[in-house]
């Protein structure tokens, strides 16, 4: 499973956090991510983030400009044509299989949980995703 998978080949991904935050940032990274999220839009792909990444994006936004910035952010997700996944206890068991492991944020075992549950990669530019590449297969596609 963690034989590198290209966004363009992927059918579903799971989106971490820093992919998500490069898009939102507009930091190096955002073009691919607009490329994937309109893929998404004409239903070519289907994106995935759980709120606990989402919740990430959403403090980098306040940390960044505040709780206006936030707040801006927050709608945003909600508009993108992505599917926010719930974490409910099974998944939270998994992140903690993942976190026990070693080598990724805890916050980071959420997306691996999600895209290890789902049989999908994960689209990040984060190289602590290759310390899981072994359970979850990684893309780092331009972001």
């Amino acid at each position: 499973m963690g034989s590198p998978v290209r966004a363009v080949d992927a059918d579903a991904i799971v989106l971490d956090a820093q992919a998500l935050a490069a898009y939102v940032g507009s930091e190096p990274g955002a073009r691919a991510i607009a490329a994937i999220l309109t893929r998404a839009t004409r239903e070519e792909i289907v994106l995935s983030i759980t709120t606990v990444n989402a919740g990430e994006v959403l403090l980098a936004a306040e940390r960044m400009g505040g709780a206006q910035a936030s707040h801006e952010t927050l709608d945003l997700i909600q508009d993108l044509p992505i599917d926010i996944i719930s974490v409910d206890l099974e998944l939270a068991a998994r992140a903690a299989w993942f976190k026990f492991r070693g080598g990724i944020s805890y916050a980071d075992c959420f997306a691996a949980a999600l895209a290890h549950r789902d049989g999908i990669p994960v689209l990040t530019g984060d190289r602590e995703f290759e310390r899981v590449a072994d359970r979850v297969a990684g893309v780092r596609e331009g972001v």
